[in-house]
């Protein structure tokens, strides 16, 4: 682990990364990407006596370089830090990348493969597949999540991903994105497992007056009128419509 002169280390405190997330929209404060890095600005990292979050700045790591080798001052991540382009458009962003075939869906205990339309409810999609535009590019999955109160909290459109800028807190770990609505509540954690999957291993999502619950390989599904519906290692595989609400 390293350390400045003053004895600080480089581990920034998990509450002073998610004052900076929250503060800067979850992604770059520069071109918005969701995949970050974290920047002491002013003062540098070498001169901090302590890791200050009004001194720290998400950088994605092409913004991040050029900062570090110097093609951009210091001074142009000071003046987007006045307003991150996350808070400018209302999202973070990036993309998805299925190389290898159709995608497939893991929702909680359900596998959808090969599904045109994974889910829908009320007749519409939730989430949908559509061939490459292009012979040889990739598959685009599109889909929608909302937080526990219907809230819309990450987007996804053609495998760009969108994470609203108004939530709690997003981190971006990896390959798995998280969602908190508030301290220690998840409602959701997505994971891409290489090369084409799409893993919801946690979620609480109320969406059509359904509130859809999963962990693990479990899924649970409780309609308007109180029942409910509970899925544990269920398949589907090359229907038109995988799950239909």
């Amino acid at each position: 682990m390293a350390y400045n002169f003053y004895g600080l280390s480089r581990d920034i405190p998990a509450e002073i990364k998610r004052q900076v997330r929250q503060r800067d929209g979850f992604g770059c404060v520069i071109c918005g990407l969701g995949i970050i890095q974290y920047e002491h600005v002013d003062p540098e990292f070498k001169d901090a006596r302590q890791h200050d979050p009004n001194a720290i700045a998400l950088l994605c790591p092409h913004c991040h370089a050029k900062v570090t080798t110097r093609m951009w001052s210091k001074d142009r991540v000071k003046q987007a830090m006045q307003s991150p382009r996350c808070r400018q458009v209302g999202y973070a962003r990036d993309f998805f990348d299925f190389v290898n075939g159709h995608p497939s869906l893991q929702f909680g205990g359900m596998l959808l493969h090969n599904c045109t339309t994974p889910i829908e409810v009320g007749g519409r999609p939730l989430f949908q597949v559509k061939p490459p535009e292009i012979q040889g590019e990739s598959f685009l999955f599109s889909g929608l999540f909302t937080d526990s109160k219907g809230a819309v909290s990450l987007q996804i459109k053609d495998n760009e991903w969108r994470a609203n800028a108004a939530s709690w807190d997003v981190e971006i770990k990896g390959p798995t994105i998280t969602v908190r609505e508030a301290h220690r509540t998840v409602h959701l954690v997505l994971t891409v497992a290489q090369p084409n999957t799409i893993v919801v291993e946690k979620l609480d999502m109320t969406l059509g007056g359904l509130r859809f619950e999963a962990n693990g390989n479990f899924l649970g599904v409780t309609f308007p009128n109180g029942g409910r519906s509970e899925f544990t290692s269920c398949i589907a595989d090359g229907a038109a419509v995988g799950m239909s609400f």
